[in-house]
C-alpha cells in the first residue's frame, strides 16, 4: 500500500461528517485510514463507525489508552501498512488533489518529505496563510529546514501539510509523548536530518476554535510561553539536537529568554530549570541577582540592560559559529 493517513479521534463528533467527506474527495485511491480513538467521551466512534459503513476506501479503528495527538499518532504509526504516510485531525480538511501532487512529486524527486503550505480558519471569518520566509520552493537539504523551524516556529507548516516516509519517521521514533508541541517536536528534527520538498500550494486547512488545545492554552496570561518551553526542553534533552551545534546555540539561548520572561512572571528560576535542564550553563550576564531584581521591576525583558548586552555577545556568538 502507497499511503497510510494516520487520524486521532478525541471527542470530534462535530467534525466527523466533514472529514468523511474529505476522504472521500481525495483523488488517489491507493490509501488507507487508520483511526485511533484516544479516549474519546462523547459518541465519536459510534459516529464513525456508521459513517464509514459505505466507504470506498480502506480503514481500520484502534484504541490508545494514553491520552495525547502524540500517543495516538504513534499507535497508528506502527499499525500502518503504507510505505508513506500522512497526519490528519478530525477537524482539518485536506484539498482532494493534495495527496497526487505529492506523489508525482515524490516520484520524480530523491526526497524523504513533501510538504505544501497552510491556511489557518477562525471561527470569526478570519483567514491566515502561514508564512514560508526563507523555506525555498522545491528541494530543501538538512539542516536548514529543522534550524528555520526551530528559530520561529510560525514558519510550521502543521502535520496535516506533510507525506513523510513511514522508514523516516520510525528512524525518529515518532511523535513525541508531550501533550502539545509533539507536531513541531518531529518537524524540526525531521528537517534537522532529512531532505524535504516544498510546494507554495494551500493544499491543507485548519482551524482554530475555542476547544482547541491551544485556545485553551492561549487564554492563560503566559499559556503559549509555556508551551513553547516545554517543547524547547523536550528538543535540548534529543539526541538530534545535541549533535547538531547550530541548533543546540539557538536552543541554549531561547531556553534562556523563556527563563528571564517566566521569572519576570513571578516563577523561580532554580525550580524551572528542574532536572530536565540541569545540564544548561545559564549566562552570568542574564542571571545574576541584579539582573534578576531587574527583571521583575520592567514590563518587558528587553527594557533589561543586562539583557541587551547579552544580545549583542549572542550575535557575536552566533557569527563565529556560523563562520567557522
Amino acid at each position: 500500500m502507497k499511503l497510510s493517513i494516520i487520524i486521532p479521534i478525541y471527542n470530534g463528533a462535530p467534525f466527523l461528517e466533514r472529514l468523511i467527506h474529505t476522504i472521500t474527495a481525495f483523488t488517489i485511491t491507493d490509501f488507507e485510514c487508520v483511526f485511533i480513538d484516544n479516549n474519546s467521551t462523547d459518541d465519536s466512534i459510534a459516529i464513525l463507525k456508521e459513517l464509514l459503513q459505505n466507504a470506498s476506501f480502506n480503514y481500520s479503528i484502534l484504541t490508545e489508552e494514553k491520552q495525547g495527538a502524540g500517543y495516538a499518532r504513534n499507535t497508528g504509526i506502527k499499525n500502518a501498512k503504507g510505505d508513506y504516510l500522512a497526519f490528519l485531525d478530525c477537524d482539518d480538511i485536506i484539498l482532494p488533489e493534495k495527496f497526487e501532487c505529492d506523489f508525482n512529486i515524490l516520484k520524480t524527486h530523491e526526497v524523504d518529505f513533501v510538504f505544501c503550505r497552510a491556511q489557518r480558519f477562525y471561527e470569526d471569518g478570519r483567514i491566515i496563510t502561514h508564512p514560508i520566509t526563507g523555506i525555498k520552493d522545491g528541494i530543501n537539504s538538512p539542516p536548514s529546514l529543522g534550524i528555520l523551524w526551530l528559530q520561529n516556529f510560525f514558519l510550521l507548516q502543521g502535520t496535516g501539510s506533510l507525506v513523510i516516509k513511514k522508514n523516516v519517521v520510525e528512524s525518529l521514533y515518532g511523535f513525541h509523548s508531550s501533550k502539545t508541541g509533539e507536531d513541531a517536536f518531529l518537524f524540526i528534527i525531521m528537517g534537522l536530518l532529512y531532505k524535504g520538498y516544498f510546494y507554495d500550494k494551500t493544499y491543507f486547512h485548519y482551524f482554530r476554535h475555542p476547544d482547541s488545545t491551544i485556545s485553551k492554552s492561549n487564554k492563560n496570561e503566559s499559556g503559549s510561553l509555556k508551551r513553547y518551553f516545554e517543547l524547547r526542553q523536550n528538543l535540548f534533552n534529543d539526541e538530534i539536537v545535541k549533535n547538531n551545534p547550530i541548533a543546540l546555540h539557538i536552543l541554549k539561548d531561547q531556553l534562556q529568554t523563556d527563563l528571564l520572561k517566566l521569572h519576570r512572571l513571578g516563577d523561580s528560576v532554580k525550580e524551572l530549570k528542574g532536572d530536565k535542564l540541569r545540564n544548561l550553563e545559564l549566562s552570568a550576564i542574564l542571571f545574576n541577582r541584579l539582573s534578576l531584581f531587574i527583571n521583575r521591576k520592567i514590563p518587558h525583558i528587553k527594557y533589561n540592560p543586562f539583557f541587551q548586552l547579552d544580545r549583542k555577545l549572542l550575535k557575536k556568538r552566533r557569527d563565529e559559529l556560523l563562520f567557522k
